[in-house]
């Protein structure tokens, strides 16, 4: 097992240092912090900002902020610097990464989604890159670095010998969930940097909602996501999707409440949530007895049982997530790989009217692959929802190595600028807004798709208003009508949660360049 202290001994002269990019809740590196304190090692963990998706606001480091960071670093001396990074951050990371190397001498790996589906980039500016599920590859990685030993033969993870890459394979996926400790939170060792200053205590600690998973894996393919690179990865390396047993789930649940003060939600952030029935069931028995607390959850829409979502919703589901992502049945099989029909929506739909859950549906926009005749069939679509629900729009985002990006390059629709390690997107658009600058049409399109999820707005003046050609050619009268409408509903929620004794913003306090972007559609 990979939490035994005594299967090895304790590493206690040897530091190292972890840092999350904008994520204080950061789960996969706090998994890694408490495996390699399992061992012995003396870990720290460093949150470097925080993305605020309450104001849709990720705002770029101050130089200052950086010089914090390798302060910081350069204060707890470690051993090994790791950095956990996603495509969006590959300039952010790139730049801390270099300061530590030329600065403090300090070796740094990086790790993440994109250290695994660009490696070789990762190399040019680290010096080790770990790739995949990164709890046994790091902790074969201190120890061999901890003895003085050459790292260059430990799977998943790739280095340089003589200015030549080193890739070393995969090793299999881990099976058993239950053996890994659980993810690490508080205690000493914690550090927080943002708004030009550094907060000595873990930032984790002050959210009301924490982050569980139940599995890991993927069972779907969709084109644009990084799980169908990972899933190719791991041909043959194990299940790719595996769950955690009810009871380990449930005990790291009661672990945590003890340490979280302001603990209101529990987020299951699982790619799909079980649609395993049994486990449901155990799930349910244990989670009414002895959490209590609403839940959120994501699921797809050809795994909305009727009888498994009546169960969740009894032991305090309070919100589900589920992914439309075009409107075009079309760009769904063909673009997106992702063989979900309009009816199938539709019924899921049904389903959560009928057992009163408001869902959250996703939807993605900017999209060049699909026709003006697709977008029409996707505000049909949303107009076939049933009400009431809300709306997480996101813009469409290439990231490096999935099958859509390599498409999009080759049909040169795209450029290198545009995939995500270059272009960090994300700081412009989290979630779509509608005064953000796109060209005339999306505007148009965004602000329909958005009306849809307003209940108050009828649906046969949508329809009317998507008739008239006036507005196709002069959008800004509509967007205005749909950003009243979206504040108004903003309003409506915020009434309610105030009513419910729920926190409004889990803000940080500043606006930034949000205010220029307005207001995030829901």
């Amino acid at each position: 097992m990979i939490a035994d202290p005594a299967s090895g001994p304790a590493r206690r002269g040897y530091r190292i240092c972890l840092v999350s990019l904008y994520s204080s809740s950061c789960i996969g590196l706090r998994y890694l912090v408490s495996v390699l304190k399992s061992r012995g090692f003396d870990v720290s963990l460093v949150v470097f900002k925080e993305k605020n998706i309450a104001l849709d606001l990720m705002e770029l480091p101050t130089e200052r902020e950086v010089d914090l960071l390798v302060d910081v670093i350069g204060e707890l001396d470690p051993d090994l610097v790791g950095i956990g990074v996603r495509s969006s951050f590959f300039k952010i990371a790139s730049r801390a990464t270099l300061r530590i190397r030329e600065e403090l001498h300090k070796p740094v790996v990086w790790g993440g989604s994109h250290g695994t589906v660009a490696p070789e980039q990762s190399l040019g500016v680290a010096d080790l890159v770990c790739l995949g599920e990164g709890e046994e590859a790091i902790l074969d990685l201190a120890e061999h670095l901890s003895r003085g030993e050459d790292p260059s033969g430990i799977p998943n993870v790739w280095t340089k010998r003589n200015g030549q890459i080193v890739a070393n394979p995969l090793r299999p996926l881990i099976g058993d969930l239950d053996s890994l400790p659980f993810p690490d939170y508080g205690g000493e060792g914690k550090f927080f940097i943002e708004g030009d200053r550094v907060v000595r205590r873990d930032p984790g600690l002050d959210a009301f909602n924490l982050d569980v998973l139940t599995s890991r894996g993927c069972p779907y393919r969709c084109s644009y996501c990084c799980n169908s690179t990972f899933r190719t990865l791991y041909a043959g390396k194990g299940k790719p999707v595996r769950l955690r047993s009810v009871g380990n789930v449930l005990e790291e649940i009661r672990t945590q409440k003890k340490i979280f003060p302001r603990l209101k939600r529990i987020d299951f952030i699982d790619e799909v949530f079980s649609w395993e029935k049994e486990w449901v069931r155990e799930f349910v028995d244990g989670y009414t007895r002895d959490i209590r607390l609403p839940f959120h959850c994501m699921q797809h829409p050809l795994t909305t049982d009727p009888e498994i979502m009546r169960m969740l919703r009894d032991a305090g589901l309070e919100r589900v997530e589920i992914g439309i992502q075009s409107g075009s049945e079309r760009v769904r099989r063909e673009i997106f790989e992702r063989p979900v029909s309009d009816q199938s929506l539709v019924e899921a739909s049904r389903v959560m009217r009928g057992l009163g859950i408001v869902p959250f549906y996703d939807l993605i926009v900017d999209n060049p692959f699909e026709t003006p005749e697709d977008k029409r069939q996707g505000l049909d679509l949303l107009l076939r929802m049933s009400r009431p629900f809300y709306m997480h729009m996101f813009s469409l985002m290439y990231f490096p190595g999935t099958v859509l990006t390599r498409r999009a390059l080759g049909e040169k629709i795209i450029t290198a600028d545009d995939v995500e390690d270059r272009a960090a997107k994300s700081f412009g658009q989290m979630y779509v807004s509608l005064r953000y600058p796109r060209p005339r049409l999306e505007r148009y399109w965004i602000s329909l798709y958005s009306l849809t999820s307003k209940r108050f707005v009828p649906k046969p003046l949508i329809r009317l208003l998507s008739r008239a050609g006036f507005f196709r050619r002069h959008p800004k009268p509509l967007v205005a009508f749909a950003g009243l409408c979206n504040s108004v509903k903003l309003g409506l929620i915020a009434a309610k949660w105030l009513w419910e004794g729920k926190p409004v913003f889990s803000s940080l306090g500043k606006r930034g360049r949000s205010q220029k972007r307005g207001s995030r559609i829901v």
